[in-house]
C-alpha cells in the first residue's frame, strides 16, 4: 500500500546525511543536464520515498539551486515576447485565431 493510499497517517522516512548530500547532488546533476527543478526533486523523492517538498527544502537549504540573473530573466522574457508576436504574425497570415494557439 503506497504513502497516498494510506490516509489519515503519516509516515516519516529518516534519511542520513550521505543519502541527502547524494539526493542534493543528483538534482543538481538532473538540471545540469536539462531537467527541470521539479522533475529533478520529484524523481530523487521517488527513489527515496520522502515528500517532494523535503528533497526542495534539502536543495534550497543546501544554497547550491542554481538560480538565474535578472539578465537572464529578461533576454529569455524578451525571446518569448518575440516568439509570441511572430506566432501571431503566422496565425494572422493563415487565418487562424491567435487565441486558439494559447499553451494554457
Amino acid at each position: 500500500m503506497s504513502r497516498r493510499e494510506r490516509r489519515g497517517r503519516r509516515r516519516y522516512t529518516l534519511v542520513d546525511d550521505l543519502t541527502r548530500e547524494a539526493a542534493i547532488e543528483t538534482v543538481l546533476g538532473r538540471m545540469k543536464a536539462g531537467d527541470s527543478f521539479t522533475a529533478a526533486t520529484r524523481a530523487a523523492a521517488a527513489q527515496l520515498d520522502v515528500a517532494e517538498t523535503t528533497v526542495r527544502g534539502w536543495v534550497n537549504r543546501s544554497g547550491r539551486r542554481p538560480r538565474r540573473t535578472p539578465q537572464e530573466v529578461a533576454a529569455l522574457e524578451a525571446e518569448l515576447a518575440l516568439a509570441q508576436e511572430l506566432n501571431r504574425a503566422l496565425a494572422r497570415t493563415h487565418g487562424v485565431v491567435a487565441e486558439d494557439l494559447s499553451l494554457r
